[in-house]
Order: structure tokens, then C-alpha cells, then sequence
């Protein structure tokens, strides 16, 4: 049998288990740190170096992506768990059909986003959800194993390929993204997110969904694992890059932060390790919230606002960032002004998502996906 922080995963528990509230409000929640740092990228790019909210912003980056990856892992076990509880092939295959279709789904998506917003995060989740599809029934060694793999082979790629060759880094331009190369590259390597190493995430989520998180003991652990785990890189990356830099002759800072650095990009093991450490306790702690505040007005709104996810990731960029860009409120706006548009931004999505969900079952984008893909 498994341990008390192990989801009863073959059997009927797996299969009768109700839909976890708190895994959609870690949604929102990464779909709120997007919003900012989108907002505060298009508005407020020139002044990004400004204050205690830049620093804010800076961690949220790549962060606030890994949570929403990880919890695509977490929701792939979810979805398979009858399946896989049962140990039905039949039922496995179709489960495994579903993915792969909403994976192609998700990256021709992806591409058309890409042509507005060159941080479109939907092909790596697309190929991810390809690849992940043959996974399902792996043991958890297995989806250790692969998802290190992804983190290695980028780290084998970042050693023998140059990670900057496409990039202006003053403007944050991908150039040659149109071109088969640099799409690539971009996709698979050294864009804004690409699938080494974020896929590994994924299949750390889907590790992750396997832990009953309804446990208040597993949700503690998790909590101190996750926020443990953050500090101590934090801590380790600032000691190295004081040590690499301050010895005579030592590494320039600015070089010693992109190879030591937290930052997400590149996605560096450090960073890597940070974001796996927020993503977990972002994800327990919104667990217990959603267990131990069901009815209240600020939990349905977010949890709302999870359940519609893709229509929001899709629509704060040409709803959202479209508006802003029309309007011409770009790149020299304080942070500040920056980040109150994206809360409210969000504010407004989390009220449509409350009364949507009072009418209707699925989002406008969501209800489109399982028409498509199933």
C-alpha cells in the first residue's frame, strides 16, 4: 500500500477522488505573476531596474510560468488517474489519445500566438504534452529520471551551444525567430521558455499530482520543502556570485548573475531548483486555503479564474497587452503604474470568471480545446 502522502493510485480512491479546488487557485495565481510581469515588461521595460517592485517583478519571472508547467504536470496525473488505477489499457490509450491531440492543439496555438508575443509559453506545453503523454504509467523513479534528463540536456547544450547567439538582450529581441533554425533553437533551447529543460518541470508536476495534497501533513511538508528549498538557493547563488566576483581578477558581476543567478534566463539548475521550490509551495499553500476557505468570495473568484486559465493566459496578452499597446502605454511608464494595470487587469478577470462559471461549465478557449482535441 502506499504511504500516507501518496495518492491511492490504483485502485477506486484514485478513480472516485473529487476535483482539488487549491490546484485551481495556484492557477490563478500563476496566472496572476504572468499578468504582472508581462504588464510591467510592455509598460515599464526602460525602468525595470527601479526599487524594491523590481525586485518583486524579477522573482516573479519564470516563476510564476514554472508553477503553471508544474501544474500542467499535476494535471495530466489527474486526468489519467482512473485509468491508471484501474490499470486499464483501453482506457489508458484513449487518456493517452486526448493528450497527444490537445498537445498538437496547444502548439499550432502556440504559433499563432507566437506571432504577437514572442514569450508564448503554449508550444513548449504543447510538445510537452507530447512527449508526457508516455509517461502516464511510469513509477515515480522514472519521471525523476526524465525530468533530471531535461535539465541535463540543457545544461549539455548551454556547454556547447551559445545561448545568446539570436538574442539582443537590450531590447529582449529574438532575432532569425522565423527561420527553420531559429525556431528551433528558440522552441527547443533558447527561448523565452523552449522544452529543455521546462519539460522536466511538467514531469516534476506530474510527480507531484501523485501526493495527496488533501493531507494537511503532506501540504505542511510540502510548504517547507518548497519555501525551504527557495531560500537556500537564493542564499547559495548570492554567496557564489560574492565569491566569483570579489576575489582579484575575479568574474565580472554582470556575468557571474547570468551563470550563478537566479534569473530565468537561461534556466540554470539554480533557477531551476528556485521555481520547482516555489512552484511546490505555492501549490500547497493554496490547497489549504481553498480546503479552509471554500465559501469565500475572494477563493471562488480565484479558483473561478483557474478553471478558466488558458482563456485568460490567451487573453491578457490580445485583450490586455493588445489595449495597453493601442493605446500607447508602453515601455517608459513608472513599475508602478505597470503593475496596478496588470492587478487590474486580473481584478476585472477574476469577476468575469466568478459569474462566467455561474452560466457556464467551461471558458470560451477551454470549451474550443475539447471540441478540437477532445
Amino acid at each position: 500500500m502506499p504511504g500516507p502522502d501518496v495518492l491511492p493510485y490504483r485502485g477506486v480512491a484514485a478513480a472516485s477522488a473529487p476535483r482539488i479546488a487549491g490546484y485551481d487557485l495556484a492557477r490563478a495565481l500563476a496566472i496572476l505573476g504572468m499578468v504582472l510581469v508581462h504588464f510591467s515588461l510592455v509598460m515599464s521595460f526602460a525602468r525595470m531596474k527601479e526599487g524594491w517592485l523590481a525586485h518583486v517583478i524579477e522573482f516573479l519571472d519564470g516563476r510564476a510560468a514554472a508553477t503553471f508547467v508544474v501544474l500542467a504536470g499535476v494535471g495530466l496525473t489527474l486526468r489519467s488517474r482512473r485509468a491508471v488505477g484501474a490499470d486499464d489499457p483501453q482506457a489508458l490509450r484513449a487518456v493517452r489519445r486526448t493528450i497527444v491531440r490537445r498537445g498538437v492543439f496547444l502548439l499550432v496555438a502556440g504559433y499563432l500566438n507566437l506571432t504577437v508575443w514572442s514569450g508564448d509559453i503554449l508550444r513548449v506545453y504543447g510538445v510537452s504534452l507530447l512527449l508526457a503523454a508516455w509517461l502516464l504509467h511510469e513509477r515515480d523513479t522514472t519521471l525523476w529520471v526524465v525530468a533530471l534528463g531535461f535539465v541535463a540536456t540543457f545544461l549539455v547544450l548551454f556547454a556547447t551551444v551559445d545561448f545568446s547567439k539570436n538574442w539582443d538582450w537590450e531590447t529582449l529581441e529574438y532575432r532569425l525567430l522565423w527561420t527553420a533554425s531559429g525556431a528551433l533553437r528558440n522552441l527547443f533551447y533558447d527561448g523565452f521558455r523552449s522544452v529543455f529543460p521546462w519539460t522536466g518541470l511538467l514531469v516534476f508536476g506530474m510527480w507531484l499530482g501523485r501526493r495527496d495534497l488533501r493531507d494537511a501533513g503532506v501540504r505542511r511538508r510540502c510548504l517547507g520543502v518548497g519555501a525551504g528549498l527557495v531560500v537556500a538557493v537564493e542564499l547559495l547563488s548570492r554567496t557564489v556570485v560574492h565569491f566569483v566576483t570579489s576575489r582579484p581578477g575575479g568574474m565580472d558581476r554582470e556575468e557571474a548573475v547570468y551563470l550563478f543567478g537566479t534569473t530565468s534566463m537561461p534556466p540554470l539548475p539554480l533557477f531551476v531548483l528556485s521555481a520547482v521550490g516555489t512552484a511546490v509551495a505555492v501549490i500547497a499553500a493554496s490547497v489549504g486555503v481553498a480546503e479552509r476557505f471554500p465559501l469565500a468570495l475572494v477563493v471562488r473568484a480565484l479558483v473561478a479564474t483557474g478553471q478558466l486559465a488558458f482563456t485568460w493566459y490567451v487573453g491578457h496578452i490580445f485583450l490586455g497587452l493588445g489595449a495597453v499597446i493601442a493605446l500607447g502605454l508602453t515601455e517608459n511608464k513608472p513599475l508602478t503604474v505597470g503593475v496596478e494595470t496588470g492587478l487590474g487587469f486580473f481584478a476585472l478577470a477574476a469577476v468575469v470568471s466568478l459569474i462566467w462559471r455561474r452560466w457556464f461549465r467551461y471558458g470560451p478557449l477551454e470549451w474550443v480545446m475539447r471540441r478540437l482535441a477532445g
